[in-house]
């Protein structure tokens, strides 16, 4: 049985496209498992970090040091900020907590994006990005989180969750949205193991010949039910809806209902989860005639949405009232009061309530939920943040931050 710890590490390896091998390891007493053999060190249930640091994924930054533009988040708007900064000249670092592709490396195949009429998995297109953004010159540390930031002038202040402290004269935040967990019995139990947020490579092989719930009717729900079909023995989507026209692409809803082993079962919520090292049976309740059923299932998976990642933020970023962070235009003139803006300047597209940080993504108030409109974004923001940087010029800047 796979631990949770083992299928996040798991999950990290295979996100970040590091080949590994699985081996039997009896000698390791139970609270060091998993072990990971890194070139000549031996890791006893190691963090994530401590994977990353192991694999040379981090970058080597010395505390203190200075760019251009910090980009937090290594989704598909924070590596498309970091493709145009960097080929555009600008030192760039990127901070990303876990893996790069944010929520669409996750998904199984991205069929709609333009250019890729066969369609393309979420983790090859970032992929890509990745290393686009290497080539230019971009610093990409994994397994790095923004733990705080400080709004200053000329200097930005970023405050990593290992206490490394970063200067950054322009910020883009693309740290997207963590994934939203409802109130199921048992749900904390099986996370990691068979309760999931994304339907990998990872997951279709542990699904494979095993009956799954799928929770939500939006297209990554749909892409997974499509992509765990040619996996599991039977999939069944599950929404409290009458049925997926709403909120799902029509030629995923055409993929589904042609697909035999691919059930919908509308007006249907998920109460709790049975089962001792894994899933064995669902509960769900009927929401118009309060009927409860059981399911076997052996794997849930859950796209219901996420709320916006902003917690580290300074105070004064203006966030909407869900907790997006505002920008441009959508900005009011309490929220540039209370942030005491002190330009005459309005806020440029995409600019926050602090000059020189933006916000990109789905982190943005009012942001489009999809993959190509995220890389407009971070494409787009850019442009505005050589006009900030413009601004005060480096000298200037240096000598500022110097006295």
């Amino acid at each position: 049985m796979t631990s949770s710890s083992t299928a996040s590490i798991r999950e990290f390896l295979s996100r970040n496209g590091v080949p590994y091998r699985m081996v039997p390891d009896d000698d390791a007493p139970e609270p060091e498992r998993p072990v990971i053999v890194c070139g000549e060190q031996r890791l006893a249930r190691p963090t994530i970090k401590q994977v990353a640091d192991c694999l040379g994924m981090t970058a080597d930054l010395p505390d203190g040091a200075q760019f251009d533009v910090a980009v937090i988040g290594g989704g598909p708007s924070g590596l498309a900020a970091a493709v145009y900064a960097a080929s555009e000249g600008l030192s760039v670092v990127v901070l990303e907590k876990c893996s790069i592709g944010g929520q669409a490396g996750s998904s199984s195949r991205i069929e709609n994006y333009l250019g890729f009429p066969t369609g393309i998995s979420g983790q090859a297109l970032t992929g890509r990005g990745f290393l686009q953004a290497q080539k230019f010159g971009a610093e990409i540390a994994i397994a790095q989180e923004a733990a705080e930031i400080t709004c200053g002038a000329p200097w930005h202040t970023l405050t990593t969750d290992c206490g490394m402290a970063l200067k950054a004269r322009t910020v883009v935040l693309a740290t997207g949205a963590v994934y939203r967990q409802p109130q199921i019995e048992g749900l904390d139990r099986f996370e990691g193991t068979s309760v999931h947020y994304g339907a990998s490579h990872i997951q279709g092989m542990m699904c494979r010949g095993e009956e799954v719930v799928i929770v939500g009717g939006g297209n990554s729900a749909g892409q997974a039910a499509v992509y765990l079909s040619s996996r599991a023995r039977k999939v069944s989507i599950m929404v409290r809806g009458d049925g997926l026209a709403a909120s799902m692409s029509q030629y995923l809803i055409r993929r589904i209902e042609r697909t035999p082993n691919i059930d919908l079962l509308t007006h249907m919520e998920v109460e709790a989860l049975e089962g001792d090292d894994r899933i064995d049976c669902i509960q769900a309740r009927h929401n118009k005639t309060g009927e409860v059923s059981r399911l076997p299932a052996s794997h849930l998976f859950l796209f219901i949405g996420a709320a916006p990642a902003t917690g580290f933020l300074d105070p004064a970023v203006a966030l909407d009232e869900k907790g997006f962070v505002r920008t441009g235009d959508a900005l009011e003139d309490t929220d540039l009061q209370r942030a005491a803006w002190p330009l005459e300047r309005k806020p440029y597209h995409l600019e926050t309530s602090c000059p020189g940080i933006f916000a990109v993504g789905d982190v943005r108030s009012g942001s489009v939920k999809r993959v190509a409109s995220a890389v407009g974004d971070g494409s787009v923001c850019i442009s505005f943040v050589h006009k900030a940087l413009d601004e005060r010029p480096v000298k200037e800047a240096q000598a500022a931050s110097d006295d």
